[in-house]
């Protein structure tokens, strides 16, 4: 299917989200004979299979449907549909979200003539209230385009926060994917962290476009913000995952101190954060068990010449309490301070 853009839609329970989310693809300016939906009904329990259908029904040349009668999480639906995706590029969209109406025209536009493997997009926090530009900004700073193939560059980046791991503020070439085999792990949660990191790994090039195209719907019964759910332990699964994979490609060989310090952003500050915001009660135990593990996985994490240059005041008295074997009131005392500062 050359030239289209195959958009993948993983939908679970999302009745109240699907006409607002689909609206704004067939809707495109581009035209909707430029796009190959994919939407995925992850075993949904509501209604959501009828309203797909509905919309199938009334765009049989544009949409494709897959049912799966298990749940196995957004990355498994994304898998699914990357392996009946045919079109020359790769978009990703949230069922609860929605992206503007010229969206898919500006950034075909872009990873056309530019030819890199990636472009990056802008996203405004959207309630689904009020009109958004009212109160943002369509933009806030210039575009650029970056090339990766010196390892230089490459690990500048791996250091930065250029690329966001979210994989819905991004347009992709197939090509891409399909070279370095790219999938999501499935069944777990934070799936995307593992999928921004090894994407960062392999892009040769990418376009930072920064106009604000996506509308990333705050959801209080979103996955990453309900509180007290088992799988928010995920995050410590998906980044040994993460440095498991690396070790095994020959990745960790060519950026070890990269790859350490991306360990530690996330799965010792992101899982910390992970523990103190996602659940109620103190998860001291796993904190500890969390410690080890990066004194074990990472020894020489101290000696990382990026904390000082990446890491801010607070992150970095963060990473010094890791071989402190603070007390559970010690612990405790960290999370109220974290509570109180987001």
């Amino acid at each position: 299917m050359e030239d289209k853009i195959s958009v993948i839609i993983p939908c679970y329970n999302a009745e109240q989200y699907v006409d607002r989310c689909l609206n704004s693809v067939v809707n495109q300016t581009i035209g909707i004979d430029k796009l190959e939906v994919i939407c995925v009904n992850d075993a949904s329990t509501d209604g959501t299979w009828d309203r797909l259908c509905g919309w199938e029904a009334r765009y049989p040349e544009s949409m494709l449907l897959i049912n799966c009668e298990k749940n196995g999480r957004q990355g498994r639906a994304r898998n699914i549909a990357l392996e009946y995706a045919s079109g020359t590029y790769i978009a990703f969209l949230d069922v609860d979200d929605w992206i503007e109406t010229d969206a898919y025209e500006k950034l075909y536009q872009l990873i056309r003539k530019y030819r890199c493997d990636i472009v990056q997009f802008g996203f405004v926090r959207d309630c689904g209230i009020e009109d958004i530009w009212k109160t943002q900004k369509h933009r806030e700073k210039e575009d650029f385009y970056l090339d990766f193939s010196e390892e230089g560059e490459r690990k500048k980046l791996l250091v930065t926060a250029l690329v966001s791991n979210g994989c819905w503020d991004k347009i992709y070439t197939k090509e891409f994917i399909e070279d370095h085999r790219l999938r999501f792990p499935e069944q777990r949660a934070y799936e995307d962290i593992y999928w921004g990191i090894m994407t960062q790994l392999y892009a040769k090039n990418a376009y930072f476009f920064n106009e604000k195209l996506y509308h990333y719907y705050v959801n209080q019964e979103s996955t990453v913000l309900k509180k007290d759910e088992a799988y928010h332990m995920d995050i410590f699964y998906i980044l040994k995952k993460v440095w498991e994979d690396c070790k095994s490609s020959g990745l960790l060989g060519r950026y070890p101190r990269e790859i350490e310090l991306n360990f530690l952003i996330y799965y010792y500050l992101g899982g910390l954060k992970v523990l103190a915001l996602r659940y109620s009660d103190l998860k001291y135990k796993e904190y500890r068990l969390m410690c080890q593990t990066v004194m074990d996985m990472v020894p020489q994490y101290k000696t990382n010449p990026y904390l000082s240059q990446v890491l801010d005041d607070m992150q970095q008295l963060q990473v010094s309490l890791i071989d402190q074997d603070i007390s559970e009131e010690e612990f405790a005392q960290v999370v109220d301070l974290l509570r109180r500062s987001t």
